[in-house]
């Protein structure tokens, strides 16, 4: 019999004691009254992904050099790439519009020749294959412009600009592999 009271007594201050508990209502009231106040704002920040890649994954001197490397050499093809453009821009073409634009594409692979010797870390090895295949568009728009005399057809002009336009989007796939590469690792 007194088990029966005792458990009477434990069961009705448990059910006195929720009901001074707040309501659903109440509680979600609270939380965002919580989130508005002015010292909530105090806190810092969470961390930016940028930040948890550099504490995950140490700096490596070789990956940061390749990489700013890269990047130099991303940014000045893609200028070079975009001052191809005006060859083909033209109502007529010229033979010296032909040797001016060899002379673009003869400075785009050297930078090319010399940026493929530059060692390269391991994570960088698909940045590589899209640049050889930048490379081979680059070379076939060369045997294409070369094999231009005058007159000048526009459809030799129009194969010409199928060249390119692979060139420029291979160029852009070695662009966001190069993004891929250094967001992975956390180098900026």
């Amino acid at each position: 019999m007194k088990k029966r009271q005792v458990l009477f007594v434990i069961g009705t201050s448990l059910v006195l004691a929720s009901c001074g508990a707040d309501s659903e209502e109440e509680i979600v009231h609270d939380v965002e009254a919580q989130q508005f106040r002015s010292d909530y704002h105090d806190t810092p920040a969470p961390p930016s992904i940028r930040d948890q890649n550099k504490q995950r994954v140490p700096r490596y001197t070789a990956m940061q050099s390749y990489a700013d490397e890269a990047g130099h050499y991303i940014s000045e093809t893609a200028v070079l790439l975009e001052d191809l453009a005006t060859f083909f821009d033209q109502g007529t073409v010229e033979t010296s519009d032909v040797d001016e634009t060899m002379d673009k594409i003869e400075l785009l692979r050297n930078k090319g020749e010399e940026f493929i010797n530059t060692s390269r870390p391991e994570p960088f090895d698909a940045l590589h294959h899209v640049h050889v295949s930048t490379l081979m568009e680059i070379d076939a728009l060369e045997r294409i412009l070369s094999d231009m005399k005058e007159p000048i057809h526009p459809l030799q002009v129009t194969n010409a600009r199928v060249y390119y336009e692979n060139a420029v989007l291979s160029h852009k796939l070695m662009e966001r592999e190069y993004l891929a590469v250094t967001e992975d690792y956390g180098i900026h």
